[in-house]
């Protein structure tokens, strides 16, 4: 039987991931553009930080402020982010001109 506060807690999971899930469609596009220009390692670099930051905000927060659960769901969007941030510097530092 599913209880009314898991279903409440999937949903606002799902508003939280669905609002940036375009953030882990970038990170996709650019594990494939570094493996299509012949860089995988790059895209090992930034599984790293998106994961190591998901990992490390949600070990810091979820325990240690009000936050509880829901600094899971925070976290997992902003490892995106940063990881599609350092994508586009990586691009951008090895596309001068």
């Amino acid at each position: 039987m599913i209880r009314e506060t898991n279903l409440a807690e999937g949903a606002r999971y799902l508003r939280i991931e669905g609002s940036v899930y375009i953030g882990i469609g970038i990170l996709f596009l650019w594990y494939g553009y570094y493996r299509g220009v012949g860089r995988p390692h790059i895209s090992l670099i930034l599984t790293v930080i998106s994961l190591g930051t998901r990992v490390a905000l949600s070990y810091a927060l979820a325990p240690n402020t009000p936050l509880g659960v829901m600094a899971i769901w925070i976290s997992i969007p902003v490892g995106w982010i940063l990881a599609d941030a350092a994508g586009f510097v990586i691009y951008g530092k090895n596309n001068r001109r």
